[in-house]
């Protein structure tokens, strides 16, 4: 097989691969990928139509990575005086499966006396945050710290736990532990600040 026909062939799974992507972040870099490399394998070919339409495409997908990085996203973090509200049933029913999948030793009555809040992007529900007081003060258990899935572009935690002055410092939270983490939820944790400490990760909130 020619070189150049393995070239397209790549193209068009890359592109075949973009469409499935949950984040919109993610489709637009591999679309972008495939749509440039689609269109100089119809500059080599001289298939122009397929060189000019996917050169349009790849400009498209550029533009809207600019505006998606240079966009500012309003958070809001919400404390629920309940989690018998529609709207959190609503979550937990869209969701619960993914939540499982994430944390496969999750139990939802983990939040029986924790302190549960929704988290807002641009004043849509995208996230659940949920902690238990420790005795010392301003010492936190995360016991779920969850982002729908076409919003996991890491905003959030920048949002939770970055910066002086956050939100969780705002109420009175400078240390947080999270225990019982799997190979995900590790890799997560140390992206986002956490460090592990024997058999839990912890972060110290910059106050």
């Amino acid at each position: 097989m020619p070189l150049l026909e393995v070239f397209g062939y790549v193209a068009s799974v890359l592109i075949a691969l973009s469409v499935m992507m949950s984040n919109i972040k993610h489709l637009r870099w591999l679309n972008l990928l495939g749509a440039s490399a689609f269109s100089a394998y119809g500059y080599f070919i001289e298939a122009y139509p397929v060189f000019v339409l996917n050169g349009w495409v790849a400009v498209v997908n550029a533009y809207y990575l600019v505006r998606i990085y240079h966009e500012k996203d309003e958070f809001d973090l919400i404390r629920l005086t309940a989690v018998d509200t529609p709207l959190f049933t609503l979550l937990k029913q869209r969701y619960g499966s993914d939540i499982k999948s994430l944390q496969a030793d999750f139990q939802w009555q983990v939040l029986d006396g924790a302190i549960v809040s929704l988290l807002f992007r641009n004043m849509k529900p995208v996230g659940i945050f949920a902690y238990r007081e420790l005795e010392k003060s301003g010492k936190v258990e995360v016991v779920l710290d969850y982002v729908i899935p076409e919003y996991r572009d890491y905003k959030a935690a920048k949002f939770m736990f970055s910066g002086q002055n956050n939100q969780l410092n705002q109420n009175g939270i400078n240390h947080l532990i999270v225990k019982n983490s799997n190979k995900d939820q590790s890799a997560y944790l140390t992206r986002v600040g956490f460090i592990k400490i024997e058999e839990q990760y912890e972060m110290q909130l910059t106050s």
